[in-house]
């Protein structure tokens, strides 16, 4: 019997995780690093974000089968839980997604993993270290066909500040821990759930959807769009977990060149699912258009609430990743056996509101660009049927 210790669970990747571990046979013990004061605190905020995937009756059955431990991953003492003791594998997958706030970002992916691993690394039994980072350690300066193997490096210029802590805790991890069982992931840009929609988050999505209204594209419209979705990069990181043996140290789960897509088939796909909106005919946004952005977001949104400023410029630093039209190698997943990412033209139709409040889909992301900011949610609106009906179905099983 595997026992998995898991980091991050309460967000989009780490709710899939869980949520596909333990609908699989088999008797894996799972135990759950989550923040907060107590277990019953903790085990509040996993069973929110575990019943974004699924009815609240079938997340709290699937979650009695984890073992909460609460504290932080930073902070972790191994003598305080004798359970950890039995750990046979880890999954990292908790980290500061701030993009700015370079001292904080640092002290946590950084200097805080690298605590937490050599901690975990006198574990007795452990059999494999899960770390995962970003495809996007490799800077604004890379080709536009990404390699594993070109990074980390010592001189990629990094746009903002949680890709540089990643490059630098990968580093710090060959390094400092060399005979640590460790395995890098580097997912591309995780967006919605391949059958869920966007029920499980809105996260990037949000970008998507704004730009579409904004009929604003950061790249021309044959750029490589590089998205998987979220319950195929947890059921990837699963097989990396499990896998008794692998060709290579780190891995890319992306797109790749068979699976990536383009803002025109994403236009076509708008104007089917949305077929009020019109044409879609979508201007490339260039460097230093700030004037633009601006006055095209007041007249779409408006910019009467620090949310939407806070939006506005978020979606005008990711507009900057959109210019590097990259595509991230996924041949070495490709070459072992894993299962190719579906893509994101295919399940787009399935996260798509027409009506949702697209400020409201930003709350999923706010604090990686504003500490603190007061976001409002809003209601949202209905999903799409395609959307709903996995869950629907779910329900009627539960």
């Amino acid at each position: 019997m595997s026992v998995v210790l898991l980091t991050g669970g309460t967000g989009l990747i780490g709710g899939a995780v869980l949520h596909d571990a333990l609908n699989r046979p088999g008797d894996d013990r799972w135990i759950a690093l989550v923040r907060g004061s107590n277990v019953e605190q903790a085990r509040a905020r996993l069973l929110a974000r575990m019943q974004r995937f699924c009815p609240p009756d079938e997340a709290a059955r699937l979650l009695a089968r984890v073992e909460i431990v609460p504290g932080d991953f930073t902070q972790l003492t191994m003598d305080a839980h004798p359970a950890l003791a039995d750990v046979t594998h880890v999954l990292h997958l908790a980290a500061d997604t701030s993009w700015w706030g370079d001292e904080k970002v640092t002290r946590t992916n950084l200097h805080g993993t690298l605590a937490f691993a050599s901690r975990v690394s006198r574990l007795p039994r452990l059999e494999r270290f899960l770390h995962v980072s970003t495809a996007m350690i490799c800077g604004a300066d890379s080709d536009p066909y990404v390699r594993e193997e070109d990074f980390p490096s010592a001189d990629a210029r990094h746009l903002v500040s949680y890709s540089r802590s990643k490059s630098a805790a990968e580093v710090a991890l060959l390094r400092g821990l060399p005979d640590l069982p460790l395995v890098i992931a580097r997912p591309s840009i995780v967006v919605g759930h391949s059958t869920l929609g966007a029920r499980p988050s809105s996260s990037i999505l949000w970008v998507f959807m704004a730009g579409d209204r904004l009929r604003l594209i950061g790249c021309d419209l044959a750029g490589s769009i590089d998205v998987v979705p979220s319950d195929w990069t947890a059921s990837t990181l699963i097989e990396l977990l499990h896998r008794p043996a692998l060709a290579h140290q780190t891995y890319h789960l992306s797109a790749g060149l068979p699976g990536r897509s383009d803002w025109s088939e994403l236009g076509r796909v708008f104007e089917r699912e949305d077929p009020a909106g019109g044409k879609r005919d979508y201007r490339r946004l260039l460097p230093g258009e700030r004037a633009v952005l601006r006055q095209r977001f007041r007249d779409t949104f408006g910019l009467d609430t620090p949310q939407k400023v806070a939006m506005m410029r978020a979606i005008q630093a990711y507009f900057q990743f959109c210019e590097l039209s990259l595509t991230f190698s996924n041949e070495r997943l490709l070459a072992e056996g894993f299962a190719p990412p579906p893509r994101f033209a295919d399940y787009l139709p399935r996260c798509i509101d027409p009506e949702a409040d697209v400020v409201s889909l930003f709350a999923d992301d706010a604090e990686m660009f504003c500490s603190g900011l007061q976001v409002v949610r809003g209601s949202r609106r209905r999903l799409p049927e395609r959307a709903r009906s996995p869950l629907a179905s779910s329900a009627a099983g539960a």
